[in-house]
């Protein structure tokens, strides 16, 4: 019987929790930055995508979304971009989950059943979905 190796020390099984955290901060420090100029009333620049299609891109309707969501009006944003409705508080609990995890230097939580999941295939359609609302609703 061949050997067990022993497991990956505890630095490299929390890479993805760390990546996490890494990228959801890079994308609150943008989004926060984008979202503020644009409350100003100043639109850093179009959507390069509907400028040349004239259709609405997949994140249409995202920041004014996520402005309306923070601002309480949680249907308006819903009517706006129901993807990034949904995004802000999934990648909020995802976030404390993984600061949580590298904080108290506790085991990633990593379920036989969520590693089953075909991630990159529900990513795609839900992307998908938001779009062809988009494109349906004509509100982007």
């Amino acid at each position: 019987m061949a050997p067990v190796p022993p497991p990956l020390p505890w630095s490299v099984r929390v890479q993805p929790e760390r990546t996490l955290l890494l990228c959801t901060g890079a994308l609150a420090v943008l989004g926060g930055a984008w979202c503020l100029v644009s409350a100003l009333g100043v639109s850093p620049w179009p959507c390069v995508w509907k400028s040349c299609t004239s259709w609405p891109c997949a994140g249409c309707g995202a920041t004014r979304a996520v402005i309306l969501l923070f601002s309480g009006h949680v249907a308006d944003a819903w009517a706006m971009n129901p993807g990034a409705v949904l995004l802000v508080p999934i990648l909020g609990a995802l976030s404390a989950y993984a600061a949580l995890v590298l904080a108290l230097r506790r085991e990633p939580w990593r379920p036989a059943w969520l590693q089953r999941v075909p991630w990159r295939a529900a990513l795609l359609l839900a992307v998908l979905g938001n779009w062809i609302y988009l494109l349906v609703s004509g509100r982007a």
